[in-house]
């Protein structure tokens, strides 16, 4: 095998293992720039791409297909980029999505791209039923009769601050609700959060999920979608019946056996349930989700009428019956070819609860979303009577297939959100302009823009469950063993000192160097300082006391976006989120020395090198020489032009090889001597922890 063929069966290895990991792929394939940024088009325009090939991809022949509403293929064609550059275009005469797939003749890699046109004009395949609103009153009528009888079981929050306990509460035939709730640990009221869950086999809840908001002055709750117990040993779910862990096909051509009727009603009661408690402010009460815990806040938001307000990314079970009219439907996939279960598919499908829904909403849309299809989602979105905003996220798939930079519109928009609202704000939705002209007005719009993150000194958490797994391993990996020298960034650090298999021979050359010195890795993939920061406000530093902190932070702030200039904006940015993380680190760690490492270099885009050599020049002046050491290897890393030397660096250009963790080895142990002394023969660091997705937990 090529060395070449084995790099790309590496990388799309790592693809299937570990979702974030899809921006490996990026200097592979060619670059494709939309004609307009925001991804959206008037009905008649041209929607289309522009294609170059960067230094280094293959270039040649590639085949697309193009689809509308991820459904009906309306154009294939070749690709030509032996000269470098070329387009794709299509033109529609009705509001739709479409959907691009460009892949290269004999090779699995594949680009998918998205656009809108009119979407705010796109309606529902069939009509609401005619009793539906009677169905669903009669149905809440009959959960009002049961007594809720909670039960409340108090327990240990891990949180300063915070007080815990599970929940159980009664449902309709016999069935049982389950959660987590959390508040502050003080007298008052507080807003409300109510989260929901996304689709799969039943999986426990992490106290954390209701924990973390509750310090932020939340009063949280956490619901099971299934009548499971939420904090049981995975023992308990693995053994669960196989009909549980298919819980969509149960009753899905009857709507009174409908599983999505239990749960409705599920979510229903968890929200009313707060509504009663004397501990809520009475004025803000938010539901949320993602995916299929999205499909379930849009259902209850037209439900319950004390709701304020819906935040939902990617939301499931939109337009179900799509499949009929030419639009794709996704989760539950439900079969069209079905008349019984298409017919009880629209009691369960968010668009018809969606004019109901009084509250302020945001949605989020992936655009290459094939697991809950953004055109279903317009759909719902388009429904709803209440103030409303949506963020377009142009190049993102489902949330568990994404990587963080295509989802950071919804998670910086929710948080400012959630931020706003928990101190008593109100919040003031974005509107979507006309799409009448054919003008790109997306420069009057920032919602249809990835939306810029939060200050670089601003704790902001990573909200999807994989990232919210693995902080919860994290924080329990932190009362294991010995840490004398702890290991803290983003993936760059993290693939050094993981158990992920594909990553076992970083984990030999960690082993190699560092056994004896009680060395843990506390980095993880995709992280920006903001979600470091986040990370070690909420605990995985507390009670380590390591002696020494080794830093690197950054690259993911900066991005590959070229510069805006030679102040670019990116520069200070990220000296004050690392210098924000230096302190939290001293504060929480007094004995310890850090040694703050420079940003390396990215190859994906040389021209952001300037902008790294300025922020390490800006963080070396925070080094001391005794507390804080600054230590760059750039130098032995790459060129002077911050190209990486031969075998220092993985295909992406961004993370480091083996021969690259080496060089950064070589430069850590003389200071590790020198602060620690030479290494024992024992090692009492705990386990290396991985990536949850990669252990099937996605």
């Amino acid at each position: 095998m090529s060395t070449r063929s084995h790099c790309v069966r590496m990388i799309f290895a790592a693809l299937i293992y570990c979702h974030i990991a899809a921006s490996l792929c990026v200097a592979q394939q060619p670059i494709f720039t939309p004609y307009k940024p925001s991804g959206i088009y008037a009905v008649g325009e041209k929607v289309g791409w522009t294609a170059h090939v960067p230094q280094g991809t293959a270039q040649g022949l590639y085949t697309y297909t193009v689809k509308k509403n991820n459904y009906s293929v309306i154009k294939t064609g070749t690709l030509d980029l032996s000269a470098g550059r070329n387009t794709i275009e299509v033109t529609l005469d009705e509001p739709a999505m479409v959907y691009v797939q460009v892949s290269r003749p004999g090779s699995s890699e594949s680009v998918t791209l998205g656009a809108a046109v009119a979407p705010e004009k796109l309606r529902p395949s069939v009509p609401r039923p005619a009793d539906f609103d009677l169905f669903w009153d009669s149905k809440i009528k009959s959960l009002e009769r049961i007594p809720e009888n909670v039960v409340l079981t108090p327990g240990e929050s891990d949180k300063p601050g915070v007080e815990y306990a599970t929940i159980r509460m009664d449902n309709v035939d016999g069935k049982h609700i389950y959660g987590q709730i959390a508040k502050p640990k003080r007298e008052g009221k507080f807003p409300a959060l109510v989260i929901f869950q996304w689709a799969g086999p039943p999986y426990p809840l992490q106290k954390q999920w209701v924990t973390d908001r509750a310090a932020q002055g939340w009063l949280a709750l956490n619901i099971e979608p299934h009548d499971v117990l939420p904090n049981a040993p995975q023992s308990y779910y693995d053994a669960l019946p196989e009909e549980l862990k298919n819980y969509h096909l149960i009753g899905r051509e009857d709507r009174d056996k409908s599983y999505f009727l239990q749960m409705y009603l599920a979510d229903y009661r968890a929200v009313d349930y707060i509504t009663h408690r004397p501990d809520w402010d009475g004025q803000t009460l938010v539901v949320m989700g993602t995916s299929m815990g999205g499909q379930q806040a849009l259902a209850v938001a037209g439900l319950h009428p004390k709701i304020t307000h819906v935040i939902v990314n990617e939301p499931a079970g939109c337009d179900t019956n799509g499949p009929l009219h030419g639009r794709a439907s996704g989760y539950p996939n439900w079969p069209a070819d079905n008349p019984k279960i298409m017919a009880t598919a629209l009691y369960f499908d968010p668009v018809n609860f969606a004019s109901r829904i009084k509250a302020t909403a945001l949605v989020a849309i992936g655009f290459v979303d094939t697991v809950t299809p953004p055109v279903g989602i317009w759909i719902a979105f388009n429904q709803i009577k209440g103030p409303k905003e949506v963020v377009p996220m142009i190049d993102s798939p489902h949330n568990h297939q994404a990587t963080p930079e295509q989802q950071r519109p919804y998670t910086v928009r929710a948080e400012e959100w959630l931020n706003t609202l928990v101190r008593g704000g109100k919040v003031t939705p974005r509107q979507l302009p006309s799409q009448s002209s054919t003008a790109d007005r997306s420069n009057r719009n920032p919602s249809l823009h990835v939306e810029s993150a939060p200050p670089a000194d601003q704790p902001v958490p990573r909200t999807d469950r994989n990232s919210m797994i693995a902080h919860a391993e994290l924080l329990e990996k932190r009362k294991k063993g010995r840490i004398d020298v702890y290991f803290l960034g983003d993936s760059i650090t993290r693939r050094w000192g993981t158990s992920d298999a594909q990553y076992k021979r970083f984990l030999e050359n960690w082993r190699q160097n560092f056994f004896g010195w009680n060395a843990a890795n506390f980095g993880w993939g995709g992280d920006t300082t903001q979600n470091i920061l986040w990370r070690l406000y909420n605990g995985e530093l507390d009670g380590v006391n390591p002696k020494v902190i080794v830093l690197m932070a950054g690259t993911n702030n900066i991005g590959n976006r070229s510069p805006e200039g030679p102040d670019d904006p990116r520069i200070a940015d990220v000296t004050r989120g690392i210098k924000a993380i230096l302190d939290i680190c001293q504060r929480k760690a007094p004995g310890a020395t850090i040694i703050l490492m420079g940003i390396t270099p990215r190859n994906d885009n040389p021209a952001v090198m300037p902008i790294i050599n300025k922020i390490n020049e800006n963080i070396s002046k925070f080094a001391d020489g005794k507390r804080i050491r600054y230590l760059n290897i750039n130098d032995k890393l790459a060129d002077k032009d911050g190209r990486f030397r031969e075998g220092m660096a993985m295909p992406d250009g961004l993370h480091l090889d083996v021969k690259g963790y080496q060089v950064w080895a070589d430069a850590l142990k003389p200071i590790l001597t020198e602060l620690l002394g030479p290494p024992a023969k024992e090692d009492h660091a705990p386990p290396p922890t991985g990536d949850p997705s990669a252990r099937g937990q996605q």
